[in-house]
């Protein structure tokens, strides 16, 4: 019996129809995953900004504690002692031993700000990290400062320039002090230029996700 002239051809039809159902179902599938991905990356976007801005309103509460000008002797009573020294010049030592206390207090939060810093930079780039690095640099002028104000309360020289100097020293402990100080309060200004940079930057990012 003769083939049927057309049964090649249905064959071939059908072949070149599944060939085509296929690459449609594909195409579907990569630009369903590439939408898939771009959902992700944004709830990753919104869940590190949200992250971020809680962290930056938590730093206001952190510092301020940190930079109480109370202070109590159950702060300082662990402190290395100085041969010779006044019970008046160990409290005024202790005022400052007491601020790299509670920056050791708070040293859960410092560390969690530089792991925040590294995810935030993966996600947002690289450009992110100067403004973490205010916050950072804030917290290491206290604990200089006060490293310095806890060995020497008061300069051992009262030159004018040694006295301004010391006058810097407790603007970066102590906000009170910035009048007292020709460079104001530098800790305090960054923590600002801080806070106001993260809310622009993930501000904008969690309100889109609305």
């Amino acid at each position: 019996m003769a083939e049927s002239p057309w049964a090649f051809g249905w064959t071939q039809l059908l072949t070149i129809v599944g060939m085509i159902i296929t690459i449609g179902i594909a195409a579907g599938g990569f630009r369903t995953f590439g939408r898939w991905k771009r959902e992700k990356l944004e709830e990753a976007r919104i869940e590190t900004a949200i992250k971020a801005l809680a962290l930056t309103y938590k730093s206001k509460f952190v510092f301020e504690s940190i930079r109480s000008p109370m202070t109590f002797s159950f702060e300082y009573k662990d402190m290395p002692e100085q041969a010779g020294e006044t019970e008046d010049k160990r409290g005024r030592r202790g005022s400052f031993y007491a601020i790299l206390k509670r920056i050791e207090h708070h040293k859960a939060f410092f560390e969690q700000a530089w792991e925040l810093q590294a995810e935030c930079t993966a996600i947002f780039g690289p450009a992110i990290e100067d403004t973490f690095l205010l916050l950072h640099r804030a917290r290491r002028e206290i604990e200089v400062s006060a490293e310095m104000l806890w060995n020497d309360p008061e300069p051992t020289h009262r030159s004018e320039d040694n006295l301004a100097t010391w006058n810097s020293f407790r603007a970066d402990v102590w906000a009170a002090y910035a009048g007292a100080s020709k460079d104001g309060d530098k800790v305090g200004a960054k923590l600002s230029k801080f806070r106001s940079q993260m809310e622009s930057f993930c501000r904008p990012i969690i309100d889109r996700g609305k």
